[in-house]
């Protein structure tokens, strides 16, 4: 009778246990994404391979349309694309809180985030004052520095090159350089990090004039330094690839290889207004997504999400168009993949699907059936996300 009853409490156990490493595994599996909007909330949300859901919906104010979360401290920063003001949040995920913790006067209409190699510093691609703004976040503290000027000229289009306008910027794989992508220029401003100067030490030129470069990316991924990089034109719906080399008197310097449409050949009437949005690099380095935004003129058909191959060639690369997948909405602002590589997450402003994962097929393709997706009115007020990105 002893012997069976501790036999009975051993199978029990050993079920516990099991049941345990089971939850255990699947928690593991569980995304934890970070979500904004242009309306003043952030949201957190949970993804298990099938579905998404929403935790948090945190209404912080200002347009927060761009984050950037630093794991060691748990600090995410945010930005206000409206005003000159940048926000630290603290996130806890397991509680699935967002608290505004401080906030700080910089340069105005800042719409993107970059840290250094090592966290200590936080460039912001200030938009609307022609610059990028250097914080320090050092142990997850946030403090205004200094700002960089851009001194290039104005592009050829009135109304959206009439001064710099710096998009993004982009940290090199050395962790020294840094490429700023302006779109009001058609430039590339390169600064060195070095010292923590950030001095600028390049400016490369963007083919065609009135092009409007927006983001981009160094290939390949992962690697000690960089052999190419991408950058997509926002107002010419263009990719393009530039071969990069270390040394010389600029530390850095970038050579023009090849353009690419993001939109297929006989893609049908194109509206004056399309606009690509977010280019990312997949983390294997076979491939290149680029989303388009308000292509069709009648506003009726869905965005997409453009795929590229990266072909050898020679010493060299070229890209590949492989063909566009639909978003399910409008304005996909800014996507991003997941930490597996195996998946899109993407923000659509517009349209009926606010948030969707897409998966990435083996040729490098995106599915197009959504495997998980959040309906717009699920969003108050159906303002879709601007920015989606997995931090955990």
């Amino acid at each position: 009778m002893k012997a069976s009853r501790l036999a009975a409490g051993a199978a029990v156990s050993w079920a516990a246990a099991t049941w345990a490493a089971a939850t255990a595994a699947t928690a593991a599996r569980v995304a934890k994404l970070v979500l904004s909007d242009a309306a003043g909330h952030i949201y957190l949300a949970d993804f298990d391979g099938a579905a998404f859901r929403l935790r948090c919906n945190a209404s912080v104010g200002g347009a927060p349309t761009w984050l950037a979360f630093s794991p060691p401290s748990g600090s995410l920063y945010a930005v206000d694309e409206n005003s000159a003001t940048t926000m630290r949040l603290d996130v806890d995920l397991q509680a699935g809180t967002v608290t505004p913790s401080a906030n700080v006067t910089s340069a105005n209409g800042i719409v993107h985030l970059e840290f250094s190699g090592d966290g200590g510093r936080m460039l912001g691609a200030a938009y609307g004052s022609a610059g990028v703004a250097v914080f320090n976040t050092a142990g997850g503290g946030l403090e205004y520095l200094r700002s960089v000027a851009s001194s290039d000229r104005g592009g050829p289009v009135p109304g959206r090159q009439d001064k710099p306008h710096p998009h993004q910027t982009v940290r090199d794989p050395s962790g020294r350089f840094f490429a700023v992508n302006d779109l009001g220029t058609d430039r590339i401003l390169v600064l060195d990090g070095r010292d923590d100067a950030f001095a600028v030490v390049n400016h490369v030129p963007v083919a065609p004039a009135g092009c409007g470069p927006r983001h981009g990316a160094f290939y390949p991924a992962g690697a000690a330094r960089a052999s190419h990089y991408l950058v997509v034109c926002e107002m010419r719906n263009l990719v393009n690839l530039y071969a990069v080399r270390y040394g010389g008197p600029r530390g850095i310097d970038f050579f023009f290889e090849q353009s690419l449409s993001t939109l297929p050949p006989g893609a049908g009437a194109v509206s004056p207004t399309a606009a690509a949005g977010e280019l990312v690099l997949s983390r294997d380095s076979r491939n290149v997504y680029v989303s388009n935004r308000l292509v069709d003129k009648d506003k009726r058909a869905d965005d997409s999400i453009a795929s590229f191959r990266v072909v050898p060639a020679g010493a060299s690369v070229k890209l590949e168009l492989l063909g566009l997948t639909p978003t399910g909405g409008r304005l996909p602002r800014m996507f991003s993949q997941s930490a597996d590589g195996e998946t899109l997450f993407v923000a659509n402003q517009a349209g009926g699907l606010g948030l969707v994962a897409l998966r990435r097929k083996p040729d490098g393709t995106v599915a197009d059936a959504p495997v998980a997706s959040v309906a717009m009115g699920e969003f108050p007020g159906g303002n879709g996300p601007a920015f989606v990105q997995q931090i955990a």
